[in-house]
C-alpha cells in the first residue's frame, strides 16, 4: 500500500474511532440512576459501558494517528491488529458477559449500542484492510497481467 493510501486508511480509522468516542460520550448511557436498597443511588451499567467505550475509542484514535508514521510492514500490521482489537473491545463491552446494558430493551442505551456496533464493524474492516495491505513495497512492484 502506498504512503498516501496508508495515510488515508489511518485517517479513516481515526475518524471512525472518533465517531465511536463521540457517540459513546454524548449519546451514552441512561441519564437516570438506580436506587439502591439503602436509599443511595448509583449510575446504571450502561453509564460504565459507554464510559469505558469512550476511553477505548480514544486509545483507537491514538493508535490510528500514530500508525501514520509506520514505514515498515511489521509496524503497519501491528497498527492494524491494534485497531481491530480496539474495535472488538468496543463491540464486546455492551454484551451481558462484559459490562452490559440496562435490562429494558426500550431504553435509549440499546439504540446507542447498535450505532456503536456498526461503527466498530467499520473500524474492524479498516483494521483488516491495514493488516492485509501492510507491505509498502507491494505498491512499487509491477502488476501482473494475464
Amino acid at each position: 500500500m502506498s504512503k498516501n493510501v496508508w495515510s488515508i486508511t489511518c485517517l479513516v480509522g481515526a475518524v471512525v474511532m472518533a465517531a465511536i468516542a463521540l457517540v459513546s460520550a454524548f449519546m451514552g448511557g441512561c441519564p437516570t440512576q438506580v436506587e439502591l436498597a439503602n436509599g443511595n443511588t448509583a449510575p446504571m451499567r450502561c453509564f460504565w459501558t459507554f464510559t469505558a467505550e469512550t476511553y477505548v475509542a480514544v486509545l483507537g484514535i491514538v493508535i490510528a494517528l500514530v500508525s501514520m508514521t509506520c514505514k515498515d510492514k511489521s509496524g503497519r500490521r501491528a497498527a492494524g491488529v491494534f485497531l481491530v482489537a480496539c474495535a472488538a473491545v468496543v463491540a464486546v463491552l455492551p454484551a451481558s458477559f462484559a459490562v452490559g446494558l440496562c435490562a429494558m430493551p426500550e431504553m435509549h442505551c440499546h439504540t446507542t449500542a447498535h450505532i456503536v456496533w456498526a461503527l466498530a464493524a467499520v473500524a474492524a474492516i479498516v483494521g483488516l484492510v491495514q493488516i492485509v495491505k501492510a507491505d509498502p513495497q507491494q505498491a512499487a512492484l509491477p502488476k501482473r497481467t494475464l
